[in-house]
Protein backbone atom coordinates (compact mmCIF):
# COMPACT_ATOMS: atom_id res chain seq x y z
CA UNK A 1 0.00 0.00 0.00
CA UNK A 2 1.60 3.09 -0.98
CA UNK A 3 0.89 6.79 -0.09
CA UNK A 4 1.09 9.60 -2.72
CA UNK A 5 3.28 12.16 0.04
CA UNK A 6 0.80 15.23 0.00
CA UNK A 7 -1.88 12.74 1.00
CA UNK A 8 -3.73 12.24 4.42
CA UNK A 9 -4.67 8.94 5.12
CA UNK A 10 -7.43 8.00 7.15
CA UNK A 11 -7.65 6.65 10.94
CA UNK A 12 -7.94 2.92 10.91
CA UNK A 13 -11.45 3.03 14.12
CA UNK A 14 -11.24 -0.36 13.56
CA UNK A 15 -8.30 -1.75 15.68
CA UNK A 16 -5.97 -2.68 12.65
CA UNK A 17 -8.02 -6.21 12.19
CA UNK A 18 -9.94 -4.84 8.55
CA UNK A 19 -6.79 -3.55 6.96
CA UNK A 20 -4.50 -6.68 8.26
CA UNK A 21 -7.42 -8.65 6.55
CA UNK A 22 -7.04 -6.52 3.18
CA UNK A 23 -3.27 -6.15 2.22
CA UNK A 24 -2.58 -9.34 3.52
CA UNK A 25 0.15 -9.26 5.61
CA UNK A 26 1.54 -12.48 7.29
CA UNK A 27 0.03 -13.71 10.50
CA UNK A 28 2.03 -15.61 13.50
CA UNK A 29 1.73 -17.71 16.35
CA UNK A 30 -0.98 -15.71 18.09
CA UNK A 31 -2.92 -15.61 14.85
CA UNK A 32 -2.73 -19.46 14.53
CA UNK A 33 -3.51 -20.23 18.21
CA UNK A 34 -6.48 -18.27 17.98
CA UNK A 35 -7.67 -20.18 14.92
CA UNK A 36 -7.00 -23.64 16.26
CA UNK A 37 -8.23 -22.73 19.89
CA UNK A 38 -11.83 -21.71 17.03
CA UNK A 39 -11.64 -25.11 15.45
CA UNK A 40 -11.34 -27.05 18.65
CA UNK A 41 -14.44 -25.46 20.04
CA UNK A 42 -15.98 -26.32 16.68
CA UNK A 43 -15.31 -30.13 16.82
CA UNK A 44 -16.94 -29.89 20.94
CA UNK A 45 -20.13 -28.18 19.91
CA UNK A 46 -20.35 -31.19 16.43
CA UNK A 47 -19.79 -28.42 13.79
CA UNK A 48 -16.24 -30.81 12.58
CA UNK A 49 -15.53 -33.71 12.46
CA UNK A 50 -12.63 -35.00 14.15
CA UNK A 51 -11.01 -35.12 10.43
CA UNK A 52 -12.36 -32.07 9.40
CA UNK A 53 -10.57 -31.03 12.63
CA UNK A 54 -7.34 -32.59 11.59
CA UNK A 55 -7.01 -30.93 7.36
CA UNK A 56 -7.93 -27.45 8.64
CA UNK A 57 -5.31 -27.78 11.54
CA UNK A 58 -2.92 -29.04 8.51
CA UNK A 59 -3.83 -26.17 6.86
CA UNK A 60 -3.71 -23.59 9.87
CA UNK A 61 0.00 -24.61 10.06
CA UNK A 62 0.56 -23.65 6.37
CA UNK A 63 -1.66 -20.57 6.40
CA UNK A 64 0.56 -17.50 5.20
CA UNK A 65 -1.65 -14.69 5.42
CA UNK A 66 -5.29 -13.54 7.27
CA UNK A 67 -7.46 -14.80 4.34
CA UNK A 68 -6.01 -18.19 4.37
CA UNK A 69 -7.10 -18.23 7.81
CA UNK A 70 -10.11 -16.96 7.00
CA UNK A 71 -11.04 -19.77 4.29
CA UNK A 72 -11.28 -22.47 7.10
CA UNK A 73 -13.12 -20.27 9.66
CA UNK A 74 -15.73 -18.92 7.24
CA UNK A 75 -18.37 -21.94 7.32
CA UNK A 76 -18.79 -21.95 11.31
CA UNK A 77 -21.29 -19.79 13.19
CA UNK A 78 -20.52 -16.50 13.39
CA UNK A 79 -20.83 -15.97 17.52
CA UNK A 80 -18.72 -19.57 18.19
CA UNK A 81 -15.88 -17.04 19.31
CA UNK A 82 -18.33 -14.84 21.42
CA UNK A 83 -19.23 -18.42 23.04
CA UNK A 84 -15.83 -19.68 23.47
CA UNK A 85 -14.84 -15.77 25.65
CA UNK A 86 -18.05 -16.55 27.57
CA UNK A 87 -16.97 -19.79 28.56
CA UNK A 88 -13.48 -18.61 29.27
CA UNK A 89 -14.62 -16.00 31.78
CA UNK A 90 -17.20 -18.49 33.43
CA UNK A 91 -14.41 -20.54 34.22
CA UNK A 92 -12.24 -17.69 35.58
CA UNK A 93 -15.12 -16.75 37.80
CA UNK A 94 -15.28 -20.28 39.10
CA UNK A 95 -11.63 -20.57 39.52
CA UNK A 96 -11.72 -17.46 41.63
CA UNK A 97 -15.19 -18.16 43.54
CA UNK A 98 -12.97 -21.26 44.75
CA UNK A 99 -10.11 -19.30 45.74
CA UNK A 100 -12.35 -17.49 47.86
CA UNK A 101 -13.88 -20.46 49.19
CA UNK A 102 -10.11 -21.58 49.75
CA UNK A 103 -9.42 -18.22 51.56
CA UNK A 104 -12.42 -18.59 53.81
CA UNK A 105 -11.67 -21.86 55.40
CA UNK A 106 -8.31 -21.45 55.77
CA UNK A 107 -8.90 -18.14 57.89
CA UNK A 108 -11.62 -19.73 59.57
CA UNK A 109 -9.46 -22.66 60.42
CA UNK A 110 -6.70 -20.73 61.64
CA UNK A 111 -8.95 -18.16 64.00
CA UNK A 112 -10.13 -21.32 65.31
CA UNK A 113 -7.54 -22.87 66.43
CA UNK A 114 -6.26 -19.79 68.10
CA UNK A 115 -9.69 -19.66 69.45
CA UNK A 116 -8.80 -23.10 71.09
CA UNK A 117 -5.32 -22.53 72.28
CA UNK A 118 -6.24 -18.68 73.81
CA UNK A 119 -9.25 -20.98 75.70
CA UNK A 120 -6.69 -23.41 76.88
CA UNK A 121 -3.99 -20.96 78.27
CA UNK A 122 -6.77 -18.93 80.14
CA UNK A 123 -8.22 -22.36 81.60
CA UNK A 124 -4.82 -23.30 82.77
CA UNK A 125 -3.85 -20.04 83.88
CA UNK A 126 -7.40 -18.39 85.57
CA UNK A 127 -8.96 -21.54 85.86
CA UNK A 128 -11.83 -20.87 83.50
CA UNK A 129 -13.36 -23.77 81.98
CA UNK A 130 -16.10 -22.57 80.19
CA UNK A 131 -16.52 -23.69 76.63
CA UNK A 132 -16.37 -20.42 75.15
CA UNK A 133 -14.82 -20.95 71.80
CA UNK A 134 -17.60 -23.15 70.49
CA UNK A 135 -19.75 -20.08 69.91
CA UNK A 136 -17.93 -18.10 67.77
CA UNK A 137 -16.82 -21.33 66.03
CA UNK A 138 -20.17 -22.55 65.08
CA UNK A 139 -21.56 -19.01 64.28
CA UNK A 140 -18.57 -18.50 61.64
CA UNK A 141 -18.73 -21.88 60.41
CA UNK A 142 -22.42 -21.63 59.50
CA UNK A 143 -21.11 -18.42 57.56
CA UNK A 144 -18.62 -20.83 56.01
CA UNK A 145 -20.96 -23.18 54.64
CA UNK A 146 -23.16 -20.40 53.49
CA UNK A 147 -20.04 -19.11 51.34
CA UNK A 148 -18.67 -23.14 50.24
CA UNK A 149 -22.36 -25.10 49.46
CA UNK A 150 -23.49 -22.80 46.96
CA UNK A 151 -19.74 -21.90 45.35
CA UNK A 152 -19.14 -25.77 45.01
CA UNK A 153 -22.48 -26.87 43.31
CA UNK A 154 -21.77 -23.77 41.21
CA UNK A 155 -18.32 -24.80 39.94
CA UNK A 156 -19.89 -28.23 39.71
CA UNK A 157 -22.03 -27.97 37.42
CA UNK A 158 -21.61 -28.31 33.59
CA UNK A 159 -19.56 -24.86 31.72
CA UNK A 160 -23.26 -24.60 29.43
CA UNK A 161 -25.55 -24.33 32.35
CA UNK A 162 -28.02 -21.25 32.66
CA UNK A 163 -27.24 -19.75 36.40
CA UNK A 164 -29.86 -20.53 39.26
CA UNK A 165 -32.21 -17.68 40.15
Amino acid sequence: MTIEPGARQSPDVTGGASSAKADGRRIGRPERDRTIALLSEAVSADYLTFVEFEERSERVALARDHADLDSLTRDLPSDLPNRMARDERRARISRAALLGVRIHVGVYLAVSAFMVVLWLVIGMTAGAWYPWPIWPILGWGVGVLGHAVPVTLMARRRPGARPLG
